[in-house]
């Protein structure tokens, strides 16, 4: 069975616990894998606790081997396996915190549009599922620099239908246009200092040696 998946499941390292919004990239992987394989809810139960590790996977272990009484723990199917990872680990303190991280992003005057893009969407990859396209293009919008985000937004008015990457792309050129635009500005007033500074040199007699001095 795991050699079935493993081509599916390529670069996709197990998962620890340590990150818990990692949970829903590793939960995501594992069902669009065993679907695709065509491995039915029985098969994929200890398929996803092969692909578990570290603390996640002892603490997986010790909850689907537990006992209570004459009942075994409520770990026995797939789906419930699923509950409990999400129970664990996507907890309402964690989404909270998560949202709230993701919802006040805001672009540095340092950083370009198409990196603060993808900053964005990474953020938001790791909450797999949870948002749909337009919120993450209305975060991106809310978050961009005042400098630009104005004319972005006049864009977005007018053409409403626009993807996050047309978006993007559209802040990255008005980015591009006022970084130039600053640029000029600053060189001819950097030109107009050397030239002060040139006129209070002295004026040096060429023909005044050292030791006429």
């Amino acid at each position: 069975m795991n050699r079935r998946i493993d081509g599916a499941l390529q670069g996709q390292e197990s998962f620890t616990g340590t990150s818990p919004l990692g949970v829903f990239t590793f939960l995501t992987t594992i069902r669009c894998a065993c679907d695709a394989a065509g491995f039915t809810n029985k098969q994929a139960l200890p398929l996803l606790a092969f692909r578990l590790s570290g603390a996640d996977k002892r603490a997986f272990s010790s909850a689907l081997n537990s006992k209570s009484g004459h009942r075994t723990c409520a770990i026995r199917t797939y789906g419930a396996a699923i509950n409990w990872q999400l129970a664990k680990y996507a907890t309402h303190a964690v989404m909270a915190s998560a949202y709230h991280d993701n919802i006040t992003m805001r672009q540095p005057d340092s950083e370009s549009p198409t990196a603060f893009g993808l900053r964005v969407e990474t953020q938001y990859d790791r909450l797999d599922g949870f948002f749909h396209a337009h919120d993450v293009k209305d975060v991106f919008l809310n978050g961009l620099s005042a400098n630009i985000q104005s004319h972005v937004r006049v864009l977005e008015g007018q053409f409403p239908k626009r993807t996050l990457a047309d978006t993007i792309s559209a802040a990255q050129m008005y980015w591009n246009g006022t970084t130039k635009l600053r640029l000029s500005l600053k060189l001819p007033r950097l030109q107009t200092t050397k030239a002060a500074y040139a006129s209070l040199m002295p004026v040096v007699d060429p023909a005044l040696t050292a030791d006429g001095v």
